[in-house]
């Protein structure tokens, strides 16, 4: 059975702060991404955990995107890496894949996530899901609580079928997914599902539409994610309030402007208002 849910319906609250809080109570993220010419896709990623209420956020991306990530975000730590790059062992939550092509510098940035095994938490995304068939004996080694989140394109190279067999049936595909990789998925597309691993729980967001379909807002999506997470929500409640917290986002600039136009830098101070509502 799938359950339904939207922002409204959904009982998940991000922990509240105390009055003498820092920074470090809030958790590190770490966005892996951006090879050269698709900086965007990372900078919007990191930005949306940002402006999500991660304490920290970290950009490691190709040395050609520091500069724009710096002056579009001061806040966030960015970086340029090549190959002989490491994550940091203090990384609560890392986001990778937004900006990754299907180049060596990509598929190397990818290699780096099986070589630190102190995450608690690995959110794979965009570009990261096209490695990973190609490396599924080391990550199957993982320690850490992973999150897919994959489109039907890239659903169905997860489960090597068709995208028209992903879509004739989602639940199943989503389902399928997370019994491979043993891993909470989020399949995105109208009536986005998410299965949790624990129990292959099915729920359906019946929020979301047309208006969403534009460069970035998975991005976006991905970066909401690994805040929530950073900020001590479930990873299974982190993807469920993300999703419904990211359509609804969509909805209102639907309802205040139409389906045309919706750029993903639009959404993050969306998101951020209702997170904060």
């Amino acid at each position: 059975m799938v359950e339904k849910f939207n922002f409204e319906t959904i009982n998940i609250e991000i922990p509240e702060r105390n009055n003498n809080s820092h920074k470090g109570d809030f958790g590190r993220v770490a966005v892996l991404g951006g090879s050269e010419g698709m900086g965007g896709a990372a900078i919007l990623s990191s930005e949306a955990s940002l402006f999500s209420g991660a304490g920290l956020t970290h950009l490691y991306t190709h040395s050609t995107n520091v500069e724009a990530g710096l002056q579009r975000n001061p806040e966030i730590m960015s970086l340029g890496i090549n190959s002989n790059f490491e994550i940091p062992n203090n990384i609560d939550v890392l986001v990778c894949g937004p900006g990754l092509k299907n180049d060596d510098w990509s598929e190397n940035v990818f290699n780096k996530v099986f070589t630190n095994n102190d995450i608690n938490t690995i959110v794979l995304d965009a570009g990261a899901l096209n490695f990973l068939h190609k490396s599924f004996i080391e990550y199957s080694r993982l320690k850490s609580e992973i999150i897919l989140t994959p489109h039907p394109g890239e659903a169905s190279k997860l489960l090597d079928v068709s995208i028209e067999e992903i879509q004739e049936d989602r639940c199943s595909a989503a389902v399928k997914i997370a019994e491979k990789y043993h891993a909470n998925v989020i399949l995105k597309g109208n009536g986005t599902i998410v299965c949790s691993k624990k129990n292959l729980e099915l729920y359906q967001c019946v929020e979301g539409g047309p208006e969403l379909s534009s460069g970035g807002t998975g991005d976006v999506l991905a970066g909401v994610i690994g805040a929530l997470i950073a900020q001590n929500v479930k990873p299974i409640d982190s993807c469920l309030l993300a999703v419904a917290v990211h359509s609804r986002a969509g909805k209102l600039f639907k309802e205040e402007i139409g389906e045309i136009g919706l750029n993903a830098s639009n959404l993050i101070k969306r998101i951020r208002d209702l997170l904060n509502k």
